[in-house]
């Protein structure tokens, strides 16, 4: 939860550990979030990290697609787009694709 109240509740004032019942609610302004909305940040913070994660493999493999790389090139471009679909397939808890070797 905690990880949840650092990017979405930044400017509020708790105390979070990392279960909902650990979440000290100080601010003023708002009401605590619920449950349901925590659980729903949530999965937009895993969506977040994702793209994160995808975005720094495709730019590791920059390289490997310029037009004077040979070794696997093909490789590299199907793994590339694997990660530009990722997006839109993605499910928690699904593996990235792997590297070609």
């Amino acid at each position: 939860m905690d990880k949840v109240c650092i990017k979405f509740y930044a400017n509020k004032v708790w105390s979070c550990g990392e279960t909902y019942e650990s979440l000290m609610w100080y601010d003023k302004t708002t009401e605590k979030p619920t449950l349901e909305k925590m659980n729903e940040l949530y999965e937009l913070l895993l969506i977040d990290e994702m793209r994160e994660k995808r975005n720094q493999l495709l730019k590791e493999s920059d390289f490997r697609v310029l037009p004077d790389y040979n070794k696997d090139k093909e490789l590299w471009i199907e793994y590339r787009q694997k990660l530009r679909d990722l997006p839109t397939i993605w499910v928690k808890g699904m593996e990235f694709p792997e590297k070609p070797s």
